[in-house]
């Protein structure tokens, strides 16, 4: 099988790599080096992410246009998972598929505007990548939601989860991520976001960041800077993180330098599949090192590995607690 890149024009090249993107077997450096090799790489990646977007937001009412679906066919799309169903927009034809449905179906139809909010969600074992119109891009990883509106000035509201942010820099145009009571603005950099019940992180690889609650004075993160805003009165820890651990789930590890096991414990259970708590007793233990996320079964036996603590199960949750 060829990969995007061999032989075909640019928008086809896109079209792939935005087919391939929640595949477990997404080539995530190919990927990359494909989008940097060249400017119109990017546009047109964005070009086509947005259409799809747009596409999958009007799915109702382009089916509504078009001819009934017997008994068998409307029972197969509705018992289809989501991703499924996202690939027959492009099956059996790539992007003259999506370009035709763009020409023939869009002029009927009152798709969402450019400032329309779209909500994007993953699974436990999916990432997705958002294409912006400027240029800019979002990582979304599993296990996690947001909802953005690609306007003038963007805005993004992070629900839970994480997601990575690679904004381009203008400083006419500043992004707003709202998570909760916060906001963090931008107007050119690199940085991860995570958000669970209780607590905040923002960790940024490159540029600046600042965060503030509404009427009060925020505080200011650079590059290789992280903040955790967790308990009573949102109590902020500013601490050091290296720029190219940033958002390193991304490659499937989540790297760790002196960090508080509670903290650890938000990201076990983004991908440990059920909350993961800490005794408080054993809360300040320290976790230095690199866990390997897999499907995320392993997580907490890695951490029982490490320190001297073991895991319980209570409700469904998991409980760490000390061993000592």
């Amino acid at each position: 099988m060829t990969q995007p890149g061999e032989g075909h024009g640019i928008r086809e090249e896109a079209a792939e790599w935005h087919v391939r993107i929640d595949s477990d077997a997404m080539d995530w450096d190919g990927f990359a080096a494909w989008l940097d090799a060249d400017p119109a790489h990017r546009a047109a990646y964005n070009a086509i992410a947005l259409l799809d977007a747009e596409i999958v937001a009007a799915r109702d009412a382009i089916r509504a246009t078009q001819p009934a679906n017997d008994g068998a066919d409307a029972a197969a799309d509705a018992a289809a998972p989501p991703r499924t169903r996202k690939a027959r927009w492009w099956a059996g034809g790539g992007l003259a598929v999506a370009a035709g449905l763009a020409v023939v179906v869009v002029p009927q139809l009152r798709l969402p505007s450019p400032a329309a909010a779209l909500v994007y969600r993953t699974g436990p074992g999916e990432t997705r990548a958002i294409g912006l119109r400027d240029g800019s891009r979002i990582v979304v990883d599993r296990n996690s939601e947001l909802a953005l509106r690609d306007g003038a000035s963007p805005e993004v509201e992070m629900r839970s989860g994480s997601a990575y942010f690679d904004i381009r820099h203008d400083p006419g145009r500043a992004m707003v991520i709202r998570a909760g009571d916060y906001e963090v603005r931008d107007i050119g950099t690199r940085f991860d976001v995570v958000r669970a019940p209780g607590h905040l992180a923002v960790a940024v690889a490159e540029g600046q960041v600042t965060i503030a609650e509404p009427g009060r004075e925020g505080l200011t993160l650079a590059g290789g800077q992280r903040v955790d805003i967790a308990g009573p009165g949102g109590q902020a820890t500013i601490r050091r993180q290296d720029a190219a651990d940033v958002a390193s789930w991304r490659d499937g590890r989540l790297v760790y330098d002196n960090a508080p096991l509670a903290l650890v414990a938000v990201d076990l259970s983004r991908y440990a599949g059920r909350a993961v708590s800490v005794d408080p007793a054993v809360a300040g233990l320290r976790v230095s090192g690199v866990l390997t996320i897999g499907d995320g079964s392993r997580l907490v036996g890695q951490i029982e590995a490490l320190l001297p603590v073991k895991a319980t199960v209570e409700d469904h949750r998991i409980r760490l607690v000390g061993t000592l």
